[in-house]
C-alpha cells in the first residue's frame, strides 16, 4: 500500500513544484517583455516619423503652392495642414497604444512569479492601468482629429 502512495506523493510533488513560476524564470519573462516592447515601441515611432515626415512634406509644397498662387492654394493649404494633423494625431495614436501595451505586458509578466490573490491583483492592476493608458491615447487622438476637422 505504501509503494503505491510513493508514486503519487511524488507526482502530486513535482506537479505543485512545477506550477509555480521561479523568480529567475520571472526575470527572464519581464526582461523578455521589456525587450519586445521597446522594439515594437521603436518599430511604431520609425513607421509614425514616415508617416509625419510625407504629410510635412505635403505641407511644405501645399505652403510653397500658397505663396506663389492666389485663394485656391490657401484652400490647398488648409487642407493640406489639415491632413498632417490627422496624419499626425494617428501616428501619435500608434505609438501611444503600443507603448501602452508594451507596459501592459511588461507588468502582467512581473506577476508571474507571484501566486493566489498577490497574483490576481497584480494582473487586475496592469489591465486597468493599460486600459486607462489606452483610453488617454484614444481621447488624445480624437481631440487632435476634431482640432484638424475644425482647422481654416
Amino acid at each position: 500500500m505504501i509503494s503505491r502512495l510513493i508514486p503519487v506523493a511524488a507526482i502530486a510533488f513535482l506537479m505543485f513544484t512545477g506550477c509555480k513560476q521561479t523568480e529567475a524564470d520571472s526575470a527572464k519573462d519581464v526582461a523578455s517583455a521589456q525587450e519586445e516592447a521597446t522594439q515594437k515601441a521603436d518599430d511604431s515611432r520609425q513607421d509614425a516619423n514616415k508617416d509625419v515626415a510625407k504629410a510635412n512634406d505635403n505641407l511644405s509644397e501645399a505652403q510653397q503652392a500658397y505663396s506663389a498662387t492666389d485663394a485656391s492654394a490657401h484652400k490647398k493649404l488648409t487642407a493640406a495642414e489639415s491632413e498632417a494633423m490627422i496624419t499626425t494625431a494617428k501616428a501619435q495614436f500608434d505609438v501611444a497604444t503600443t507603448e501602452a501595451t508594451g507596459r501592459g505586458d511588461v507588468a502582467k509578466e512581473k506577476c508571474g512569479a507571484l501566486t493566489g490573490v498577490d497574483k490576481a491583483s497584480c494582473l487586475s492592476t496592469a489591465d486597468a492601468t493599460l486600459k486607462a493608458d489606452l483610453a488617454e491615447a484614444t481621447a488624445n487622438r480624437d481631440a487632435a482629429l476634431v482640432e484638424a476637422d475644425h482647422h481654416e
